[in-house]
């Protein structure tokens, strides 16, 4: 279980996450969000990565007492930033962690040559080595940072299996909002401006429209550039399915 009480992170005097709470038990969550909202933040710190005030639990235990829990595993490029090549960290993982997947003959096949340094990856290479190698863990706990990111169209079907193969409860994180297609029947956060909003189907989300002010019909209420926003069924207002991104949020609160 992961479970988020009154977390809040600051760089430096800025605030970027403020007062978060929230809970996911035996399950894998999405986490949704416009580019600078705070989604690998909030990553980050769950993974113990980067300092935050309040508490953050996985598996009961406080995530800043805590160093290499193998039970965990994330595909946030700090925990690759060693210069080794690909089988190198292969191996690695499978000595550390053990690799139920075979990781190997699946990053053949996506055409990524084992020899290669990591550093010296594609940017969607990087991420789908990284990606299939914390899942090949089959770790209790996952916590993926945009998988999806700069990766081919063709090679996005067996992220979406493994995603949905290993791992037993965790965090995928994503900006794009076509990915919730692939998640439907998954339970969604959305973070804006270092709040979160949830959780909500991603089904429902998807079929939502969007409405300005409080709607009291509906399925989820955001507070966006300071002003709330309702998603609501049916097709009055806005319907987030037609949204490539959260981005267009902001235009639409621009615009109002």
């Amino acid at each position: 279980m992961i479970d988020l009480k009154d977390v809040y992170i600051y760089y430096g005097r800025k605030e970027v996450i403020r007062g978060i709470s929230a809970r996911v038990d035996g399950e894998k969550v999405l986490l949704m969000g416009p580019n600078g909202s705070g989604k690998t933040t909030l990553l980050s710190a769950i993974a113990g990565i980067v300092p935050y005030k309040g508490s953050i639990r996985v598996d009961g235990m406080e995530v800043r007492g805590v160093k290499n829990y193998n039970a965990v595993a994330t595909n946030l490029p700090q925990a690759f930033s060693l210069g080794l090549t690909v089988e190198d960290v292969i191996e690695v993982y499978e000595e550390v962690k053990g690799c139920k997947a075979d990781v190997r003959r699946e990053l053949e096949k996506l055409g990524i040559k084992l020899n290669k340094a990591v550093y010296q990856l594609s940017a969607g290479q990087g991420v789908l080595v990284r990606t299939l190698i914390a899942l090949a863990t089959d770790p209790k706990v996952v916590l993926i940072d945009e998988p999806f990111e700069n990766v081919d169209v063709s090679k996005r079907k067996v992220v979406v299996s493994w995603l949905k193969e290993y791992g037993k409860e965790g965090v995928i994180v994503t900006h794009e909002v076509d990915i919730a297609r692939l998640f439907s029947d998954y339970n969604c956060f959305l973070i804006f401006e270092g709040s979160l909003f949830g959780p909500i189907k991603a089904g429902d989300l998807l079929s939502s429209s969007i409405v300005f002010g409080e709607d009291p019909s509906a399925l989820l209420t955001l507070t966006v550039n300071g002003k709330k926003i309702s998603l609501i069924r049916g097709d009055k207002g806005y319907r987030v399915d037609s949204m490539s991104n959260l981005e267009r949020l902001y235009d639409l609160v621009a615009e109002a």
